[in-house]
């Protein structure tokens, strides 16, 4: 049971620290690249971005403990993962001002959702990647010691 609390603390952390790299990354892509206009609506709201930021950062990266677990089967985990980290993300993107909410504009809202989708789907194969190269690595390791 300790092991279990240890590893959810972990991956909170783990969250929360994506999350508030993601934050930095994209302020200072807008600093770089022209979105002082972006920026600056950031800056006068920082409390609540932050923390916006950390939420999505721990519904994202918070939820990858499922990977932990035998059961359920992979695909189940992907869907958990995805439906709680787009299922914080969209709403807190949307109430924050980070994805325009137009009901009018129903096409533009529906592709922005798929974009979306896209990102988190991209990252979470980043992420997929790196881990089955680390344990290909880890493997031959082993097997180099028999």
């Amino acid at each position: 049971m300790r092991a279990i609390v240890r590893l959810a603390v972990k991956y909170l952390l783990s969250g929360i620290s994506l999350g508030c790299t993601f934050f930095v990354i994209m302020c200072l892509s807008y600093a770089l690249w022209g979105g002082e206009e972006i920026l600056m609506l950031i800056c006068g709201d920082f409390v609540r971005q932050a923390f916006g930021a950390m939420a999505v950062g721990i519904a994202c990266g918070g939820t990858a403990i499922v990977y932990q677990f035998d059961r359920p089967c992979g695909f189940v985990k992907v869907a958990i993962h995805f439906c709680v980290g787009m299922g914080v993300f969209y709403p807190t993107g949307i109430y924050l001002g980070w994805i325009p909410f137009a009901p009018d504009r129903i096409g533009l809202m529906i592709l922005q959702f798929l974009c979306s989708c896209g990102i988190f789907m991209a990252i979470w194969l980043c992420f997929y990647l790196f881990n089955r190269k680390e344990a290909e690595r880890i493997n031959r390791r082993l097997k180099e010691m028999e």
